[in-house]
């Protein structure tokens, strides 16, 4: 861990398991800055980082989740602040490398099915074929079905959840309850 620990909490975990919503309380209670990796990337690109994900491909995406991480540490190294990260952090080693100078790495772990059911949700068949509001990754692995976007995700997913559990210092059981009651576990955690 090095003596560069200063203390901060990152939060991480799936898409929709409230990182952003958390950490923002989380920031507000313990009355120190947050941040928000993706909102950083958008400033750095300039667009919105799901756009720029599906513009310029993931490795571009990385580098700048990458940098986001480096501009939110070298601008806080002995400040204590809450970060959320992008929902695939995990697969972004370099960017991991750069947060863990920064404190404890959160696994906010809500139960996939959730997860799943959030996301599938925001996903409509079109009348013209292909499906609207779908992921871009989940589009990669041209999918037929609504049932095929559900088996992409939830194979993604179970892969995350278990990377996420192997570099946690705390883990964080999310229920499908009130932000609140969610809120009050990860404080009582960190």
């Amino acid at each position: 861990m090095g003596d560069s620990m200063n203390n901060s909490i990152v939060l991480m975990g799936l898409k929709h398991c409230g990182k952003t919503t958390q950490g923002t309380l989380l920031a507000k209670e313990l009355s120190i800055p947050f941040f928000d990796t993706d909102s950083v990337i958008e400033e750095i690109v300039g667009m919105p980082f799901r756009k720029y994900y599906s513009e310029k491909g993931p490795a571009a995406f990385y580098l700048a989740e990458e940098e986001a991480c480096s501009k939110i540490y070298s601008e806080h190294p002995e400040e204590r602040i809450v970060v959320a990260t992008g929902g695939g952090v995990c697969d972004n080693a370099p960017a991991l490398n750069i947060l863990r100078n920064l404190g404890k790495f959160v696994f906010l772990r809500l139960d996939i099915q959730y997860s799943v059911m959030r996301i599938m949700a925001k996903i409509k068949a079109s009348p013209f074929g292909g499906f609207d509001g779908a992921p871009a990754w989940v589009m990669a692995e041209n999918p037929k079905s609504m049932n095929d976007i559900q088996e992409i995700i939830m194979a993604r997913f179970k892969a995350r959840n278990e990377q996420y559990q192997n570099i946690a210092d705390i883990i964080v059981d999310i229920k499908n309850a009130p932000k609140e009651t969610n809120f009050q576990a990860i404080l009582g955690a960190v």
